[in-house]
């Protein structure tokens, strides 16, 4: 896409045509007034936005690269088993034991950010937050039916307060947009692909790289999904950037030379060197599939894509899609309205969809004799392999001989004299 300087925007209120330079828009603080009746452009500025449906954000890619990891069968029941039934536990334990849980009176700065973030994106409830002892400026989002957000103290270090609430409020963008439950399945499958592959004799390698590099592809999307989310909780696309060009590369030394002009322009070239060809488009998503987060300059050149396009600022006008103009249903626990399709509650974490059908008799006498939640996760992938990709015995022929969530290599049989 290329460089737009200026966007023409209609107000609400007079129907006049005004056009928005582009430096205006990336450094707006408050809502631009109309060149004609004087009233506010941008009607929904200072709202929150309890009602929004994160389809009026959702980046393209993230929706179509969502919907090719949902076709694979029985994929979200297979992530979901894996998950709670050992990593989530295991991750909450090992946070709450090693890093510091922020509240009202533990960091009460950062805790009054996430607090402001949550309340502009309509979360009721919110997750557990923690920060981590590590010098490199990350953070991420975890669970199941318990959510929880860390952030690094390399953020916390490298960020003024206002681009510390970026990156919550980018965090909790992932749980507004029913990311969660993919977003921790990226963190973790890379670990038990090869444990998978080996319990199915390396036939489940066909199917586990498939799902590994459609995570991966997914995960990296659905961050700029949540850029916009971010966005809309802080309103100064400025904010944002900075709060990218920082992570890039920013040090507390040099941080007063580092300029978000040339930031932009680099974003731009960047867009630029991307418009060559679909090549260069396709290498910027391989390169980033292996890392935590996408490009920071390829995100910086989306969100001035999103903001030039004329869609950041309708939202910011109250021209957006509403959970109640979706089919909704209420939590169970908290009695919020989540979409109908939606997996967990955005509210409080309740899981949404229903469980598969009971196992059989003879499933559930061998899940009983699995004493620990790591087996029984094991369990779960096999028999969600065995229902959607056996073809002939040999998976049967493999689980007879399981033990312990390995499973042992057929022994050979002997061979035929010959004779029909």
């Amino acid at each position: 896409m290329s460089k737009v300087d200026a966007v023409e925007f209609t107000c609400g209120e007079c129907g006049a045509t005004n056009r928005l330079p582009r430096a205006k828009i990336l450094g707006l603080k408050a809502s631009p007034l109309c060149g004609k009746c004087d009233k506010p452009l941008l009607r929904a500025f200072d709202r929150n936005f309890d009602d929004l449906d994160p389809e009026s954000y959702i980046h393209p890619l993230d929706r179509e690269t969502l919907d090719a990891l949902k076709r694979i069968p029985g994929v979200s029941t297979l992530l979901r088993s894996l998950i709670r039934h050992s990593f989530e536990l295991f991750t909450r334990l090992h946070h709450h034991a090693n890093f510091i849980r922020v509240g009202p009176t533990q960091l009460p700065t950062v805790w009054s950010r996430f607090e402001r973030a949550a309340r502009c994106l309509g979360i009721k409830q919110l997750p557990e937050l923690y920060v981590y002892q590590d010098p490199v400026p990350n953070a991420y989002t975890f669970g199941v039916d318990h959510y929880f957000i860390a952030i690094s103290t390399g953020c916390l270090e490298l960020l003024d307060d206002d681009e510390i609430e970026v990156v919550l409020a980018h965090e909790l963008g992932h749980v507004h947009a029913d990311h969660v439950l993919y977003k921790s399945a990226a963190r973790v499958f890379g670990s038990v692909a090869s444990a998978i592959i080996q319990a199915t004799l390396g036939i489940g390698s066909l199917i586990v790289y498939p799902i590994q590099l459609a995570l991966l592809r997914w995960d990296r999307a659905s961050e700029l999904s949540s850029d916009r989310a971010a966005l809309l909780v802080v309103k100064n696309p400025n904010l944002v950037m900075r709060s990218l060009m920082k992570i890039s590369g920013g040090t507390r030394r040099f941080g007063s030379e580092l300029s978000i002009d040339a930031f932009v322009e680099q974003a731009d070239s960047f867009g630029k060197m991307q418009d060559e060809g679909p090549f260069g488009r396709y290498m910027a998503i391989f390169q980033t599939l292996f890392r935590s987060h996408p490009f920071p300059i390829w995100r910086t050149k989306e969100i001035l894509d999103w903001v030039t396009s004329g869609s950041y600022l309708e939202i910011l006008d109250g021209d957006y899609k509403t959970r109640a103009l979706v089919a909704t249903r209420a939590c169970p626990q908290c009695g919020q309205q989540s979409k109908i399709d939606a997996m967990v509650c955005t509210h409080c974490g309740q899981q949404l969809q229903e469980e598969p059908p009971p196992p059989s008799p003879e499933e559930a006498a061998r899940q009983a004799q699995d004493a620990d939640p790591i087996a029984k996760a094991w369990s779960d992938v096999r028999g969600w392999y065995k229902r959607n990709f056996s073809t002939d015995g040999a998976w049967q022929e493999a689980d007879k001989d399981a033990v312990d969530g390995e499973v042992k290599p057929p022994e050979d049989k002997p061979k035929g004299d010959g004779s029909g």
